[in-house]
């Protein structure tokens, strides 16, 4: 399950339905931005909470600010804070996506607060790949990279996205995240088969699933993290989770916002759901 504020009396509960919690850490600490002193604020609440679930179950850290893809150096004093807690929780592994969400402007950083797909080319691999090297070296745990949403095919790619990841895996080390619903919105939007990128890809590198619902905003199904898994996720799930052999976990992604809707009910059935696709007895 992924953690979201709206989760946390649930959390505290003996009622908790999952196996683990996952977190991103950006959403948990205050980033006073480069060169600030401290840059990294946390509250004693957020820490005595990460601190008792811990005691209780693992916990993963699925970042969204590294912008490993970005042309732009990394930032440094992020990936201290990353590895600090990663070790701090004593995180099984650690995941981002293939993507980059930083870069600058006349010298000046900028954010664009969404994960923006990275070129699908040689240069990429190289890119990204000495990056993972690193940070696997770095966090001394397996470092895991989620496919990504494209919302329309960019003409001329090198590329397949399953040729780059698997590039990644065989040339540097890294491990894959498969995101099922990043996987279904693009099939929904018409850039890819779901089936055809399955075969494509290297399931044996895949540590985690994770699935989520979305919606239709303005002709495009989105990736809105809004609800319970539609179908063809499930369909996907069950085709492929005896084929990642590595498989660790499949974590549930909701929005807080929309917790009221699916209710604690709604969470219980769709854990039990994947569970029975993925008995936990059966992680590695």
């Amino acid at each position: 399950m992924l953690h979201q504020p709206a989760l946390e009396q649930l959390l505290r509960s003996p009622a908790w339905p999952a196996d683990y919690l996952e977190v991103i850490p950006d959403t948990l600490w205050r980033d006073a931005g480069p060169g600030a002193v401290p840059r990294f604020q946390v509250d004693d609440s957020v820490r005595r909470l990460l601190d008792d679930v811990r005691s209780r179950m693992p916990v993963l850290l699925h970042g969204i600010g590294l912008s490993i893809g970005s042309a732009d150096e990394l930032d440094e004093a992020y990936v201290d804070q990353l590895c600090a807690w990663a070790e701090w929780l004593d995180c099984p592994w650690v995941s981002e996506h293939l993507a980059y969400c930083s870069t600058s402007v006349d010298g000046q950083p900028v954010n664009v607060g969404l994960t923006l797909p990275v070129p699908l080319e040689q240069a990429t691999v190289d890119l990204v790949g000495a990056r993972v090297r690193a940070l696997r070296e770095r966090l001394a745990r397996p470092f895991l990279l989620e496919n990504n949403v494209y919302y329309f095919a960019t003409p001329g790619e090198q590329m397949t996205e399953p040729e780059v990841l698997d590039a990644l895996v065989r040339q540097w080390g890294a491990s894959v995240l498969l995101d099922l619903h990043n996987l279904h919105t693009n099939v929904v939007n018409g850039v890819m088969e779901a089936e055809a990128y399955l075969d494509a890809l290297d399931l044996g590198a895949v540590r985690e699933i994770h699935i989520a619902g979305g919606m239709t905003v303005d002709g495009f199904y989105v990736d809105a993290h809004s609800g319970a898994p539609p179908e063809e996720v499930w369909q996907l799930l069950e085709q492929v989770v005896d084929r990642c052999p590595r498989l660790g976990g499949v974590t549930f992604e909701l929005l807080g916002s929309w917790f009221d809707q699916v209710g604690p009910a709604g969470l219980v059935e769709v854990v039990e759901r994947a569970r029975s696709l993925f008995p936990a007895v059966s992680r590695t």
